[in-house]
């Protein structure tokens, strides 16, 4: 196979068996400043336990490749590999949890990968192993973990650069962070709109079927209303997500299903808004005593309805998991803060 220069490194590496790999002093002094991978052809072998549809073969070749660049500008000195099947000197195991990281201080369940942190002049026993968790994450946070971790083995710790790699604040290490913020608030904001929206125009379902047209209208009316700030909210949504567009490591995010989700919110918005309105036409109608106009309004309301049911409900976690804010490998969790992304300490 073609060997390329290259370098490895994580947080803290756990054997699922024997626990946290240490590091030892280097047996002999001629060697004790001497990083163990420096200048060496380095066997790697690509472990997939993960049911993500990401190439996961590709996507820790493409690290590799990254470290091959950048070696001797970040750790200065570089080393050769190969992927090997047997033997390996480092091992790259994708997973769907943290499963091996369990001895890593800190360790909770967010943590999104481990390896040892290897200093020139120590040793850590063979094969090392960068474990990175998959899931449904985008495929480029997956492989920022991954480059994180190979950093680790190379000596970086979470103060050394590349910041955006090896720091563990995210607003360091996620590129238009502040704008994914902005997005993940404003679409609370807008959801806080759609639930007080979804609010009125029950209770004015609720005067409808009581016969009660006049406060049926005020509250569609004001059901129609606060959706249609929802919408704009969802506007200004999708113009942020242009600044996305054509950034260097939009591969973090998840674009395609981001927009794909945002296009999903703005229609089954917009199809609540004109029911809502078309309710209320209703409601006046029924007032009026106009069975027509009252048939009319609720054979569009009905149509708007039908629209709203095909597009269906889009998961809010679905939407930070596109904006690559969380792990979005287990679907049962709550949607936790920002920060769960969070990467162990490493071993010294």
């Amino acid at each position: 196979m073609r060997r390329r220069t290259v370098l490895a490194g994580c947080a803290c590496c756990l054997s699922a068996v024997a626990g946290c790999l240490s590091t030892e002093p280097a047996p002999t002094a001629d060697e004790g400043d001497r990083h163990m991978f420096a200048e060496a052809t380095i066997g790697v072998r690509i472990d997939v336990d993960s049911e993500t549809d990401h190439d996961l073969d590709r996507n820790a070749r493409e690290a590799l490749a990254w470290w091959e660049e950048h070696s001797r500008e970040y750790v200065d000195f570089g080393v050769s590999f190969e992927l090997v099947d047997s033997d390996p000197d480092i091992v790259i195991a994708y997973a769907d949890d943290p499963r091996g990281c369990e001895n890593v201080e800190g360790y909770s369940e967010r943590v999104l990968g481990c390896a040892p942190l290897i200093r020139p002049g120590r040793r850590a026993r063979r094969p090392v192993t960068a474990r990175v968790v998959a899931g449904h994450r985008p495929f480029g946070k997956i492989r920022v973990t991954t480059k994180h971790e190979l950093g680790h083995i190379f000596g970086l710790g979470h103060d050394d650069e590349p910041a955006w790699i090896m720091s563990s604040r995210p607003e360091d290490r996620i590129p238009l962070y502040d704008v994914r913020i902005a997005i993940w608030e404003a679409l609370n904001e807008a959801q806080t709109s759609g639930n007080a929206a979804t609010s009125s125009f029950n209770d004015g379902v609720g005067a409808w079927r009581e016969g009660d047209f006049e406060r049926a209208d005020g509250r569609f009316l004001a059901s129609h209303e606060a959706y249609g700030e929802m919408r704009d909210l969802l506007v200004r949504i999708q113009e942020q997500a242009g600044e996305f567009d054509g950034h260097e490591r939009v591969e973090t995010v998840n674009l395609p299903r981001l927009r794909e989700l945002l296009s999903q919110l703005y229609r089954r918005t917009s199809a609540s808004e004109w029911f809502a309105w078309h309710m209320a036409e209703a409601a006046r109608a029924a007032l009026e005593a106009d069975d027509a106009g009252v048939e009319t309004a609720l054979a569009a309301a009905n149509e708007r309805i039908r629209e709203y049911n095909e597009v269906g409900p889009t998961e809010m976690r679905d939407v930070a998991i596109a904006l690559g804010l969380v792990r979005g490998f287990d679907r049962d969790d709550e949607v936790l803060e920002p920060e769960e992304d969070e990467l162990a300490d490493s071993a010294t």
